[in-house]
């Protein structure tokens, strides 16, 4: 029983590192077709807790899927994508999953 309470707590402990990215914000450049993606997911160390996996959905339907290594540094990611079917109307939602645990999402409507 002692050591099953080592374990949970252990496992308890693990999962308060581990989290989504705090903050994505999302843009888009009509004149390029070009989809910016910035988040901010704070970390100690870049290539053993990172945003490893970005999914790009242009109307409900996935377009990209990115596995990353690393993020930029240890606070924040940027990624571009060229979207060249999208058009005023269309609704981009672009998720993030922490390798760890955790996933943020965030839309965009083009205007």
């Amino acid at each position: 029983m002692k050591y099953l309470l080592i374990i949970v707590l252990l496992a308890g402990s693990a999962l308060l590192l581990a989290h989504p990215a705090s903050k994505m914000d999302l843009s888009f450049d009509k004149e390029t077709s070009v989809l910016t993606v910035n988040f901010e997911h704070q970390v100690k160390d870049v290539e053993k807790h990172f945003i490893f996996e970005i999914l790009v959905y242009l109307n409900g339907d996935q377009i990209i899927e990115q596995k990353l290594e690393k993020q930029d540094n240890l606070e924040t990611g940027e990624v571009f994508y060229k979207i060249v079917d999208a058009k005023p109307g269309d609704k981009i939602k672009v998720r993030t999953n922490c390798n760890k645990t955790g996933k943020k999402s965030a839309e965009l409507v083009i205007e």
